[in-house]
């Protein structure tokens, strides 16, 4: 019995990239809350950002948005450098984001590293972790998300 092909990581990965880049750029979070799944953790050199409920997602998204549109930002540039299979319902990948205003690169490519999940027969992002500094803007959007402000220690 002939097996089924199975798609190309990298093409998984790459797919998702297209997909959120768009959305951070023309402001769709529901474009991009369908490539995400919450909870999920995010974690920049700030530390981890929980994110529990698509509020808090929507926080992360909103933040970066208009980070990027302060900045000017007129292209973002993500490109999968490593992307495999670890199990047939995960994939790891590995790509670098780069910040551009009107042809200007902006930063130094960062690597961000995900963790894709097949959820409900759909590829998600279920983990992110950024090589950003605590002070970058990109990571202080994030931490917009962070849920864990709410929970009270006893």
């Amino acid at each position: 019995m002939p097996t089924r092909a199975r798609i190309a990581a990298s093409d998984i990965a790459e797919a998702i990239l297209e997909v959120t880049g768009d959305a951070l750029m023309s402001g769709d979070f529901d474009a991009l809350a369908a490539v995400y799944h919450v909870p999920q953790v995010i974690v920049t050199m700030a530390g981890p950002i929980n994110m529990e409920t698509p509020d808090d997602l929507r926080r992360a998204f909103d933040g970066t948005h208009q980070y990027f549109k302060g900045l000017g930002i007129t292209e973002v540039i993500r490109a999968c450098v490593a992307a495999e299979y670890t199990s047939p319902t995960r994939i790891e990948s590995t790509h670098v984001t780069e910040l551009v205003k009107n042809g200007e690169r902006l930063n130094d490519p960062y690597p961000v590293f995900s963790v894709l999940e097949k959820k409900g027969g759909n590829w998600k992002v279920t983990r992110g972790e950024y090589a950003l500094e605590a002070t970058n803007g990109h990571a202080l959007a994030l931490g917009l998300a962070d849920a864990s402000h709410r929970k009270q220690s006893t």
